[in-house]
């Protein structure tokens, strides 16, 4: 069988081959193919996410009154906590920052807690007293904490002086120690 047989053949195959509709492809490709969307609409718009870089500016308002910018926190490292009052691990990790934000008194390293609830300021507020939260809430939306890398709650990024991002845990529960490990 000569080269030119082979490309008869194949093209005669070709030929007589239907396309295959959407609902006939392998379900792998169907799901490679999601996957790839996904990630492209996932990366769209978001800022780069390496450690060094500058981190999203924010004016937010504080619990209790007035705001906090990032401009304000330069100066000092700053650990943020990307929380929710429907999220458990975020409950439970409540009296480990509480005990951090007292070692860490002494230091200047500021632990800010960025609330992504949707519950109005007053009743939220109640919620922080009931729960003894003994570090400043600021109120944010989601759309920060993605911004800061988050896809899951709590998250926790430690801010440079400089207002870099140093680092980022991974999302979920963290002891006092595995939060002290990220400050110093």
């Amino acid at each position: 069988c000569s080269r030119d047989d082979r490309v008869r053949s194949t093209r005669q195959e070709r030929a007589t081959k239907r396309p295959i509709s959407g609902s006939e492809r392998p379900a792998s490709v169907s799901r490679l193919a999601l996957g790839l969307l996904l990630l492209t609409l996932a990366s769209c718009g978001e800022p780069a996410r390496t450690i060094g870089e500058a981190a999203p500016a924010f004016d937010l308002p504080l619990l209790g009154g007035g705001r906090v910018t990032l401009e304000a926190l330069r100066g000092k490292p700053a650990l943020l906590d990307f929380w929710a009052t429907w999220c458990e691990p975020c409950v439970q990790e409540i009296p480990e920052l509480n005990a951090l934000q007292q070692e860490l008194s002494a230091t200047g390293v500021r632990i800010l807690a960025i609330s992504i609830d949707t519950l109005p300021p007053e009743e939220l507020a109640r919620w922080v007293r009931e729960h003894g939260i003994e570090y400043p809430v600021a109120l944010a939306s989601v759309d920060l904490a993605s911004a800061y890398g988050a896809d899951a709650f709590p998250f926790h990024v430690l801010l440079g002086p400089d207002g870099t991002v140093l680092k980022r845990l991974e999302a979920g529960f963290h002891d006092r120690a595995e939060l002290r490990a990220l400050v110093d």
